[in-house]
């Protein structure tokens, strides 16, 4: 039932996202502090996000990150992430953002996938630059064993 739920609320999303006529698409390159297996590293993205704003000022959006990194020697990990975003200006240039995540990753010879939340914020600094920090949680799960993936992102974005 979690997982239908789950799937009818991003398909209602992507309706409403299509539905939309103005996007503010940016492209990021960021670093972030995960933890993973206990340990805690620094990984390497590039990532897309496209929003919109609907009358009554939510800003409705999603966006797609990939990421790289060594958690400890001999170990690399590679994260494709789609976050499902919902947001507001609260003040002049910075929006709010709620985030629902889906995550797939390959760590240590095998593969996991999960589902997770999280927040961001975004300023903008110029009308084509903007800086975004956010913090997503995810459970990872996969054949023999379930592990928490926790992040902290700083990134820059470019709008184009």
């Amino acid at each position: 039932m979690k997982k239908r739920y789950v799937a009818i609320s991003l398909l209602a999303s992507f309706i409403t996202l299509l539905n939309a006529n103005d996007f503010d698409t940016k492209i990021s390159v960021g670093a972030t502090s995960a933890k993973l297996d206990g340990e805690t590293y620094t990984q390497y993205g590039l990532g897309y996000t496209a929003n919109t704003t609907l009358n009554n000022g939510i800003i409705l959006g999603f966006g797609n990150s990939a990421y790289y990194g060594n958690v400890t020697s001999g170990k690399e990990v590679t994260t494709v992430d789609l976050d499902l975003r919902a947001g507001y200006e609260i003040f002049n240039n910075l929006t709010a953002f709620a985030i629902g995540t889906g995550v797939y990753q390959y760590y240590d010879d095998s593969s996991a996938t999960g589902l997770g939340y999280g927040g961001s914020l975004e300023y903008k600094i110029t009308e084509h630059v903007a800086i975004e920090g956010s913090y997503k949680t995810t459970n990872m799960r996969y054949s023999t064993n379930d592990y928490d993936y926790d992040t902290s992102n700083l990134a820059i974005k470019f709008n184009y």
